[in-house]
């Protein structure tokens, strides 16, 4: 097995309440994650600041403290690191974790990061379409998964609890400023909705225990 293969607790394996379609995901195992049931109610919309093999290394060293519940690389490639609660009760079904990405919105936000913002890769032209569309359906299926309304109700200069989708810098309590102001919402949320949309019209994938 690779170390990207699923062990058991990656997307493959997870109970599937609502009866759609999953995305492939990989799963790598990071220890930075707290015991106890989380009600997601948003995505929080990250970047590396590095490339994507140091940020899964950086996610899988305890002295780091931090992690994500997943990364996207330029390439589209999505690896999930922590595992996710259940839909409906917030209680266990993968696990009984949450991510280190977000401070007190760790309680309520699935965290997705993006292999961006390192030197030589910091321009509009540095999103790339793989990476976001690859995001977008991860995005689309956790939206259905959890009830996560697609919208995005803060602009990038306001800090509150929201529901839908937003960046880290409007989570309170944190002092990043991640996705930044070149990242296109307006176009991710449009392909979330696209994406969302398939989900209801495609058959649903066979519920994994």
């Amino acid at each position: 097995m690779t170390t990207d293969e699923m062990d058991g607790q990656g997307l493959l394996t997870h109970q599937n309440l609502r009866e759609v379609s999953r995305p492939e995901v990989a799963y790598r195992n990071s220890p930075n994650r707290s015991a106890g049931a989380m009600t997601p109610k948003g995505i929080v919309i990250h970047y590396t600041a590095g490339r994507y093999d140091g940020a899964v290394s950086w996610f899988q060293n305890p002295s780091s403290q931090v992690s994500a519940h997943f990364i996207v690389a330029r390439d589209g490639r999505r690896l999930q690191m922590v595992p996710l609660p259940a839909p409906d009760t917030g209680g266990p079904r993968d696990g009984r974790y949450k991510a280190w990405h977000c401070k007190g919105g760790n309680n309520v936000y699935v965290g997705i990061e993006h292999e961006y913002g390192y030197p030589g890769a910091k321009g509009p032209d540095d999103w790339k379409e793989e990476m976001l569309e690859s995001s977008a359906e991860l995005s689309a299926y956790l939206c259905a998964l959890y009830g996560i309304p697609i919208e995005v109700p803060l602009n990038a200069r306001t800090r509150g609890w929201f529901t839908g989708l937003g960046g880290h810098c409007n989570v309170p309590g944190n002092d990043h400023d991640d996705p930044g102001p070149l990242f296109p919402w307006d176009h991710y949320i449009s392909r979330v909705r696209e994406y969302s949309r398939r989900l209801v019209e495609s058959p649903a994938a066979a519920a994994a225990f």
